[in-house]
């Protein structure tokens, strides 16, 4: 695959809600690509792409997963990232890195609470997509259906490009709009064989009718297209396919197909719509960053030619090393050469670049525009980091995650546990940034903070497991927050005599609400400005003081929370320029942020999730009275598919063990999801 060229390469991310069939999908991929003999599934633990043990345990994805496979003489490189709401910041970094992407919905569930999440997370990075509706051989599956959801609740311009043919346990096929053709597969051979029919004259009118809605659609956003519709010209398939990548490519149109992956059926079209659809590196906007060291602009085209810039969206930590996944924006690198790391400002040479087959890695001689590989022997290098050329610095925007709302509580028996304990967070802290660490002040205990109770159980069995870190681990809690409700300014002076030099500073800081749209998480927590005395700050005492704010603001407030949403301004800096600047800069910055805190007062938020529960209409007299007991706010409620589907909104701390519950009041047949919406007043300190 190194001799086909970058235009041929397609960078893929599959991404749905938990349980869409988004591995299963990935499976067919690798299998009828060749790259694997024999098809892995989910429920017998057997999937290539979920490897570890965890993973075949739950029959779940928590960690994203890359591989490359060839298909019609184009590269695929492909990252199939985790459902479950827990592990959404694996889709984040995915998306953040990738060029096009593959949505899964469920034929029976539709459009779900995660997939939402997911297609706006898509939307932030503007990946153009395509749709893939999948369990259609299941009762209650309606495809129609399902694009009315995509079309309504997600916004998008979407059209079918293909139709299933037959429903439920008759579905064989599915009918190509534009080929025009039945296209039915073979199960004996697990739908590696299939063969192209006519349709059947009673299916042409239904045919025709989504033919022309895919032509009328896709003229909505090509303006050639449109000229030809509205002149009444029939438009053939090459110049159709060739307008659909144009929309497709510009965001425009949403090309939905369908089919049963489990089954084996309509799997091929999906990677030939990647194909067909989805953008090479090449048809990618340039990349923007800026100058490490002056903070101009700085911008790198998608080209082999341009000067070598790369971004760390991943760092996995095994037992024996860590690994670093790139994508390479622009240039290229070879182990013989070095590279400049700004953040660190070290020049690093990449000793081992490996092409990434799920657990498995293949060593390659040189990393491209375009490539998504590994690289092992990065000390220091963390998820976020920009790899560049020396002569050509250049520093890309990090990734942004969402905050922690779950703790847990971590002690050891032992100083060596403790120890060893420590050194295992570190590296799980590398590979994963939405884990985080403290220090509880009264008990001396440690305490990580995750996206919800799997997250947490998830990194619980890693240490035990993999690192073999003996410990006790306490019940998963609410992770609170605080944010100022006013004004307030705060000084700090420092002024003592160390070593024989005197050394003296003085700081005010000024803290203010810093208002954003409920619900939206893009803005960092704290904002801080030292705009006021930047002339009299060099670029890394600027850093250093922004460092320090951003610690003291996560360090807590008047309740010991952390604080949001606000903004942090440096009114004054004065120091009296001794040899180590540290401590004056530390003791008054640091002081003047806490007083300002008192005086602006802050109040403690709780984190509140959205939340859509599905029930049978016998049981949900009880599943509301419970949703009450909980403090649930319901927004909306309706029937789909044979249930009754609520919606609302419901603070995490009433949700713990909310499972269980669920599952005897509707004895087993309700379900429900979640996902964070936002920190809101908590009541019980209201």
């Amino acid at each position: 695959m190194a001799s086909i060229p970058i235009e041929k390469t397609r960078n893929i991310g599959i991404i749905a809600h938990i349980d869409a069939g988004k591995t299963t999908v990935s499976e067919r991929f690798l299998f009828y690509s060749g790259q694997t003999h024999r098809i892995g599934e989910v429920h017998d633990g057997a999937a290539v792409m979920d490897f570890r043990a965890d993973e075949r345990e739950r029959g779940i994805t928590i960690s994203a997963a890359a591989t490359t496979f060839a298909w019609n003489g184009h590269r695929l490189n492909l990252i199939d990232t985790p459902g479950h709401v827990d592990f959404t910041a694996e889709v984040e970094r995915s998306l953040r890195v990738l060029d096009g992407a593959v949505v899964v919905f469920s034929g029976v569930e539709g459009v779900e609470p995660q997939s939402e999440t997911v297609w706006r997370q898509a939307d932030r990075y503007r990946i153009p997509r395509i749709a893939f509706i999948n369990k259609l051989d299941r009762a209650g599956a309606d495809a129609v259906r399902v694009l009315g959801q995509v079309r309504n609740r997600l916004g998008a311009n979407a059209a079918f490009v293909n139709l299933p043919h037959g429903s439920e346990g008759g579905l064989d096929g599915v009918i190509d709009l534009l080929a025009w053709n039945l296209v039915v597969f073979d199960s004996s051979t697990r739908g590696q064989r299939f063969e192209a029919r006519e349709i059947p004259p009673d299916l042409v009118p239904m045919a025709e009718e989504a033919r022309d809605r895919l032509v009328e659609v896709t003229a909505e956003s090509v303006d050639w297209l449109a000229d030809r519709y509205l002149a009444g010209e029939r438009v053939d398939s090459k110049d159709l396919r060739s307008a659909i990548r144009e929309a497709t490519l510009s965001g425009r149109l949403v090309p939905v197909l369908c089919g049963a992956a489990l089954r084996d059926l309509g799997v091929q079209p999906v990677l030939d719509a990647v194909c067909d659809y989805l953008p090479s590196p090449l048809e990618r906007p340039p990349s923007d960053g800026h100058h490490p060291d002056s903070g101009e602009p700085e911008r790198r085209p998608s080209s082999p030619a341009a000067p070598f810039s790369a971004l760390v969206f991943k760092v996995v930590a095994t037992s024996s090393t860590d690994f670093h996944w790139l994508r390479v924006y622009s240039g290229s690198m070879t182990t013989e050469e070095r590279c400049y790391q700004p953040r660190l400002k070290n020049r690093l040479r990449l000793r081992r670049i490996l092409c990434l087959h799920a657990d498995r890695t293949e060593p390659v001689e040189e990393a491209r525009c375009g490539d998504i590989v590994a690289v092992q022997g990065l000390r220091d290098v963390v998820t976020g980091d920009t790899l560049c050329d020396p002569e050509h610095p250049i520093t890309y925007e990090p990734i942004h995650f969402p905050q922690t709302v779950v703790s847990m509580a971590v002690e050891t028996r032992t100083s060596a546990d403790r120890d060893r304990m420590f050194e295992v967070v570190n590296r799980l802290l590398r590979e994963d940034p939405t884990l985080s660490v403290g220090t509880d002040e009264e008990t001396g205990q440690m305490i990580l903070s995750g996206m919800g109770e799997l997250h947490l159980e998830v990194v619980r069995n890693r240490m035990e497991r993999e690192f073999n870190v003996v410990a006790f681990f306490g019940r998963p809690r609410v992770s609170y927050r605080e944010t100022v409700l006013g004004r307030g300014v705060g000084k700090g002076e420092f002024d003592k005599r160390i070593n024989d030099v005197a050394v003296s500073g003085r700081a005010v800081v000024e803290v203010v609400p810093r208002p954003r749209e409920m619900g939206d998480r893009s803005l960092p927590p704290v904002e801080v400005d030292v705009s006021r005395i930047a002339r009299a700050l060099t670029p890394s005492l600027e850093r250093d003081a922004r460092d320090i704010l951003e610690r003291g603001c996560t360090s807590g407030g008047t309740h010991g929370y952390p604080v949001v949403d606000l903004k942090v301004s440096v009114l004054e800096f004065r120091h009296n320029d001794p040899p180590d600047l540290s401590v004056p800069l530390l003791g008054t910055l640091t002081l003047a942020l806490r007083h300002a805190l008192a005086e602006a007062e802050t109040r403690v938020l709780e984190p509140v999730m959205r939340l859509e529960v599905r029930v049978p209409d016998d049981s949900l007299g009880a599943v509301m009275r419970d949703l009450g007991a909980r403090r649930v706010e319901i927004r909306e409620t309706g029937l789909e598919g044979g249930f009754t589907l609520i919606r609302g909104l419901a603070p995490l701390s009433e949700m713990f063990g909310y499972s269980t519950q669920m599952r005897s009041i509707t004895q087993g047949r309700g379900n429900f999801a979640m996902e964070p919406f936002d920190y809101q007043p908590a009541k019980s300190w209201v």
